[in-house]
């Protein structure tokens, strides 16, 4: 299963519009003038957008199968092992159980 980072994808996307920026200010289609000691808090915004997108969303908001939060997953599979352990349930009954 492919793991998506919405973290990563903010800042791969960052980096990449940046450079895009930097690289069409040098082939003179744009001027861009930034300067750190004017503009730096746009740097502060950017992280609190991707803090809130995150604390929004999560991690893997769209990958969810049941809806859960990681701890209510976390317990359900834990009661899973359990029963596979006292043996109330088949090996296949406990990985059916797994991929719900």
């Amino acid at each position: 299963m492919l793991a998506f980072s919405m973290r990563k994808f903010f800042w791969g996307l960052m980096v990449v519009a940046l450079g895009g920026l930097i690289w069409a200010d040098n082939l003179g289609m744009i001027s861009v003038s930034f300067k750190f000691s004017r503009d730096w808090p746009v740097i502060i915004v950017a992280l609190g957008l991707g803090y809130m997108w995150e604390a929004l969303f999560g991690s893997h908001w769209w990958g969810a199968k049941s809806g859960l939060s990681k701890r209510e997953r976390r317990q359900d599979l834990a009661k899973i092992l359990e029963a596979l352990e006292k043996g109330t349930i088949s090996a296949e009954d406990a990985a059916k159980k797994m991929e719900k």
